[in-house]
């Protein structure tokens, strides 16, 4: 785990990388084509690994997908949209986001 402590003029900030899980399963809410896992189930537990290696981040992500997406560009979105968000809201840098798909969910109509 890794901890910023920032000051500033507004005052201090602190954080840790214990944080990131969360706001990658934010992330992925907002990308079409992804299926949510139930909250606090096992598998949304599982579904976000976070390895920090020096001052560098490597995720995985394991998603559910909808059947009739392109599962290359969602994947890519996934890279682009939980690299920036992390890096945009943090001070973290990410190396790599290793997206695996697990499932895939059919229309039950």
């Amino acid at each position: 785990m890794k901890v910023i402590n920032r000051f500033d003029e507004a005052g201090r900030l602190v954080y840790s990388s214990e944080l990131v899980p969360d706001i990658v399963d934010c992330a992925l809410a907002e990308i079409e084509g992804v299926v949510k896992f139930p909250d606090k189930s096992k598998q949304a537990r599982e579904s976000i690994k976070v390895e920090q290696v020096a001052d560098e981040m490597f995720i995985d992500v394991y998603v559910k997908l909808k059947y009739n997406v392109e599962v290359s560009d969602v994947a890519s979105t996934i890279q682009n949209t939980v690299k920036n968000t992390i890096e945009s809201m943090t001070e973290f840098k990410v190396k790599d986001v290793n997206v695996h798909v697990i499932d895939v969910e059919f229309d039950e109509n």
